[in-house]
């Protein structure tokens, strides 16, 4: 709902159809700033009424006469990544702009090492769990 609506106009909408048994579309506008609200504002409105159990009586005028034209989305700037120390050395490389692309070489990846020795401590911790747990169940049953 937008800033001109309050729960204080929402309670008074809500009473003044529970009195008459329904709201009109006149009741909404004497009470709301139909003519400045966009029709999905309008709609989130008639929602919170009917579910607090008013019903309300709309025109096809009220939904279609205010409809705002849609904005089209803000595009954001597009976010570069940094390049990394050897997209650097290989910028610095290029002496003119319009050079013929070198064929493509693939990199060996960065992290093989570490990954070797993330999965060899993994083994060996497993291996250490698994070493103190038969201990346990040795000293548990005497076996």
């Amino acid at each position: 709902m937008q800033q001109a609506l309050d729960s204080n106009t929402l309670d008074r909408l809500i009473s003044l159809g529970r009195k008459q048994g329904q709201l009109t579309v006149q009741d909404l506008e004497t009470n709301l700033p139909i003519h400045s609200m966009s029709t999905d504002e309008i709609a989130l409105i008639v929602v919170h009424l009917e579910e607090a159990g008013v019903p309300v009586e709309l025109d096809d005028s009220l939904v279609t006469s205010n409809a705002k034209p849609l904005q089209a989305p803000l595009r954001s700037a597009e976010i570069i990544p940094f390049p990394d120390r050897a997209a650097a050395a290989r910028m610095k490389k290029r002496t003119a702009p319009l050079q013929k692309a070198l064929p493509a070489q693939p990199e060996p990846p960065a992290f093989a090492g570490q990954e070797r020795r993330a999965a060899h401590w993994a083994v060996a911790i497993a291996g250490f769990l698994v070493l103190s747990l038969m201990v346990a169940l040795v000293m548990l049953f005497g076996v």
